[in-house]
């Protein structure tokens, strides 16, 4: 969808008008969105490509609290709310590349993840010289 309005925007974020559109000002000084009083709110190109980065961020770390972590999904979701905007670019690096070596193995197994989360579960540690 190209266009929103404030009202949607506040009944989706369950807050009120004035609050969005205090925060629209900032994004608008910022260069991310266009917005005229009592119009449309409308992501500029460069509001477009940090909402993907956020986007995926915020993905990523769902990944990583539920599929490493085994937090439930939306205690993750919740979370990674949170977190996609105090994560550094650096430590996202660093999770993508766990995320990455804890993927399946060329046998389909998931041993990392797998073997952390018997750890949690009953605190068993892995033979990690096999």
């Amino acid at each position: 969808r190209d266009v929103v309005r404030v009202s949607e925007i506040a009944d989706r974020l369950d807050v009120k008008m004035p609050s969005v559109v205090t925060a629209l000002r900032r994004l608008a000084h910022r260069g991310l969105v266009r917005h005229e009083r009592y119009g449309h709110v409308v992501l500029t190109d460069t509001g477009a490509a940090e909402a993907r980065r956020v986007s995926e961020r915020h993905h990523a770390i769902v990944h990583f609290l539920v599929d490493v972590l085994g937090v439930d999904v939306r205690t993750a979701e919740t979370d990674a709310c949170r977190m996609e905007h105090a994560v550094s670019a650096r430590t996202m690096r660093r999770m993508a590349r766990f995320l990455e070596f804890a993927a399946e193995g060329p046998d389909g197994e998931r041993r990392c993840a797998d073997m952390f989360r018997r750890f949690v579960d009953n605190g068993a540690r892995c033979d990690c010289a096999r």
